[in-house]
């Protein structure tokens, strides 16, 4: 409506406006404690930061924090959107994920090739991968398990025990289920129909698209075994009464679920765009850390307006932001949490249902 389309440019404008007044400010603080030999104060930019400098030791009770969790989630966003943005650029060529559609991409000279192309990028990509022991550590998961025989190069790694050995719970691989998502929802979300002969820089991006999810949906064992630490009791009562909607419903925040909607609509529609240099006051010198980040903020926010204005009155990006907010709703969270059933199933001595078998589900 007239109206919406107006209260956005209003919106747009004030944002703008606030961008420039806060550089301004900035720069007037600089020089006032300039004068008077004291240090401006402090800008806090976001309460997600660690400080890497610090030396301090986290105990492992702090790596299964849940809000330690959490902030590791929010860094694999930028991740996730940033590949999917690469893979959106290439049409969908599908004959990259045909059956023995490698023999035919190299010109038929070897018929016993029954590979797709994407499977002979990911296991060579995984093997490769391996021998830098990648798959040693428990936040990976490889899409061809089977074929990683071969000992890293590298001494293995001391990883602390986060995980339970329970029923083999820390080796729950969902990686196939994923797959079939990628394959059959996501691509044609992401990407146009049609062919661009563009196949290896195709399979490529894949590959980074499927890890990065993989990583993501298999954190989900983390955050289960946080749940069952923090409510031990209550999940083995449910889990032994077979109740899996129960363990469902207990292990859900949906207030925590709709933030993460919402921000990866928001970071889809910033960086799917080209960031806005116009009516933004130059950035002059080394180190002008607060007037980067105003205007990099005022940049950002006013992209996602745009992106987001209703009545057609929408300002192309590289993706549609609404498709990535539905790939988090309808897939990457639904899957996390089937892991996380999963994992509590294990974990507390049984095996989970059916209906949460990644066999059966791919």
């Amino acid at each position: 409506s007239i109206a919406a389309f107006t209260t956005a440019n209003t919106m747009e404008g004030s944002i703008k406006s606030w961008g420039t007044s806060l550089m301004a400010s900035k720069a007037a603080e600089k020089t006032s404690a300039a004068s008077s030999h004291e240090e401006p104060p402090n800008f806090v930019v976001d309460d997600f930061e660690e400080d890497s400098t610090s030396g301090k030791c986290m105990k492992t009770a702090d790596v299964l924090s849940l809000d330690t969790i959490r902030k590791s989630l929010i860094r694999q966003e930028e991740t996730i959107i940033f590949a999917l943005i690469e893979r959106s650029q290439f049409m969908q060529n599908r004959n990259v994920y045909q059956q023995g559609g490698l023999s035919e991409l190299i010109g038929g000279v070897d018929q016993k090739e029954t590979r797709s192309l994407l499977e002979y990028m990911l296991q060579g990509t995984e093997k490769l991968h391996c021998s830098v022991r990648r798959y040693t550590s428990p936040e990976e998961h490889a899409f061809f398990p089977e074929l990683l025989a071969e000992k890293p190069l590298l001494q293995d790694l001391d990883y602390p025990e986060l995980l339970s050995p329970i029923k083999d719970a820390d080796k729950i691989n969902y990686n196939s289920v994923l797959m079939s998502f990628y394959l059959s929802e996501i691509v044609p979300a992401i990407s146009k129909s049609g062919d661009d002969e563009q196949y290896g820089s195709t399979v490529m991006a894949d590959v980074a698209v499927l890890q990065a999810l993989s990583k993501r949906a298999h954190f989900g064992k983390f955050v289960a075994e946080s749940k069952y630490r923090s409510n031990p009791e209550e999940y083995q009562r449910l889990v032994d009464a077979d109740d899996s909607e129960g363990v469902m419903e207990l292990l859900t925040n949906s207030v925590v679920e709709e933030k993460v909607l919402r921000r990866a609509k928001l970071k889809a529609a910033t960086y799917g765009r080209e960031p806005m240099l116009a009516n933004m006051p130059p950035i002059e010198g080394t180190d002008e850390t607060c007037e980067i980040i105003a205007a990099a903020a005022a940049s950002a926010v006013v992209a996602a307006v745009e992106s987001v204005k209703k009545d057609g009155v929408k300002t192309k990006g590289k993706i549609d932001p609404a498709v990535i907010e539905g790939i988090y709703r309808d897939i990457v969270i639904p899957l996390t949490k089937d892991i996380e059933v999963a994992y509590l199933y294990r974990r507390c001595g049984r095996n989970p249902p059916e209906d949460l078998d990644p066999t059966w589900l791919a």
